[in-house]
């Protein structure tokens, strides 16, 4: 069995890093135990997960276009 992983930096996942990271530093500066992470996780969540979804549809499309 042959496996194969690629990860494509695109930039929602950069902005998702970038709003988890500065979440974390806020937490950890402004003592605030975790809440600032704790609803930044979701918007992160967003922006990868719509990003697929996007990249889904226009992958199904082009593959139904090649077909006609």
């Amino acid at each position: 069995m042959k496996f194969e992983i690629a990860i494509t930096l695109t930039w929602s996942k950069i902005m998702a890093l970038i709003i988890l990271v500065l979440a974390f530093i806020i937490d950890i500066m402004a003592s605030r135990e975790g809440t600032v992470f704790m609803f930044s996780v979701p918007f992160a969540v967003a922006l990868i997960t719509g990003k697929q979804i996007i990249d889904s549809t226009k992958t199904n499309h082009e593959d139904n276009e090649d077909r006609d």
